[in-house]
């Protein structure tokens, strides 16, 4: 009789080294999972960080083109709408600190 000269193993799957595999691609899939989840969530907080600053620079651009919008109005509106609430013009004021708008009379 012949000796057989190649030795042949079989690999048997057992559930402990199924388990151990289906472990491991969780845990792999759960790990990129998380990375792309918080590069989304990062890159919108950044988006949103820009768009906060460029609404806080439109503000300010519209309340100087307001302030100049008034300044070029005409002053006979201004004067009839004084008038009409009784406003009279401020004279002889002194100003209580030097660096505010507070004013005595």
């Amino acid at each position: 009789m012949r000796n057989n000269l190649h030795k042949t193993t079989a690999i048997n799957y057992t559930g402990i080294g199924v388990l151990n595999v289906f472990l491991l691609a969780t845990a792999i899939f759960l790990m990129m999972y998380f990375v792309i989840v918080s590069n989304v969530i990062t890159s919108s907080n950044y988006r949103i960080g820009l768009l906060s600053k460029e609404l806080s620079e439109l503000t300010e651009i519209n309340g100087v083109m307001t302030a100049q919008k008034l300044s070029i109005e005409d002053s006979s509106i201004i004067l009839n709408f004084a008038q009409s609430h009784y406003m009279v013009q401020a004279t002889d004021i002194t100003h209580i600190f030097e660096s505010s708008n507070v004013a005595a009379r």
